[in-house]
């Protein structure tokens, strides 16, 4: 999957089901969402969050945070009550549309649409906080490894960053691999869309961000895969100019 697909099926999902495409809560499907509901859940998130990143690291600024890969805003809205300025960014034109149909903090708050493999529309050192929730696992570690890259670029020198990715299968779906399912798929249904899952194994992540200049402040499980995924959440800073290994090359794991 390339990223023109990965928007295309979003662009779907944004169409039909918006708020279901990005909490897909089974009770929920068919416009079952209640917007109020739906973001509350942002909110609570977005608390919940940011009291356990100051935990770790007190943020001495909050004048700005990214939201990356918005969505229609759920926790962009959230972020919004929090920090003075909030970008939102996604692939999606059309969850951008949404997003800012649902925007209750004006100019504060402030949707982009990005279909690039980067995110150079946005300014290096500029964000406080970025935040990025259930979207990494939905793209091709090659695609997901470069936006974690690009985080670093953006992170203010006393900012962090949270984000969660799938790491490997469970129990007993660690021998399932992903490859014949979606090959399944799109010979099957070549035209239907397809919320695909990918992950990034632990150690992988660790390296990939330590070459690029990051610090892993702490790293807890994380469910939102699924039960199929076993995953994290990572906690990181930018590491000292000094910290920063020495180039070197690590394969990408699936």
């Amino acid at each position: 999957m390339n990223l023109r697909q990965l928007q295309k099926h979003w662009n779907f999902f944004g169409q039909s089901d918006p708020l279901w495409a990005v909490l897909t809560h089974p009770e929920k499907r068919n416009a079952g969402w209640d917007a109020e509901e739906f973001f509350q859940t942002g909110i609570a998130e977005v608390d919940g969050a940011l009291d356990y990143v100051e935990s770790f690291h007190p943020l001495p600024s909050k004048k700005r945070a990214l939201d990356f890969g918005c969505g229609v805003g759920r926790l962009t809205q959230a972020l919004a009550l929090r920090f003075e300025q909030v970008q939102g960014v996604d692939i999606s034109p059309v969850m951008i549309e949404h997003a800012r149909s649902y925007n209750k903090h004006g100019s504060r708050c402030e949707y982009v649409h990005n279909e690039r493999s980067d995110l150079s529309i946005l300014p290096s050192s500029r964000f406080d906080f970025i935040y990025s929730n259930i979207t990494l696992q939905h793209m091709p570690p090659r695609y997901s490894k470069r936006y974690l890259r690009e985080f670093l670029r953006l992170l203010s020198p006393d900012g962090v960053l949270l984000f969660q990715l799938p790491s490997r299968r469970s129990g007993k779906f660690a021998s399932i691999r992903s490859l014949p399912r979606r090959l399944y798929h799109h010979v099957l249904y070549p035209s239907a869309p397809f919320m695909d899952m990918r992950g990034i194994r632990k150690e992988n992540v660790v390296r990939w961000l330590t070459k690029h200049g990051g610090k892993v402040l702490d790293s807890i499980p994380d469910q939102s895969g699924g039960p199929e995924w076993d995953g994290f959440r990572y906690l990181v800073s930018r590491a000292a100019p000094d910290a920063a290994e020495a180039p070197q090359h690590f394969p990408i794991e699936e």
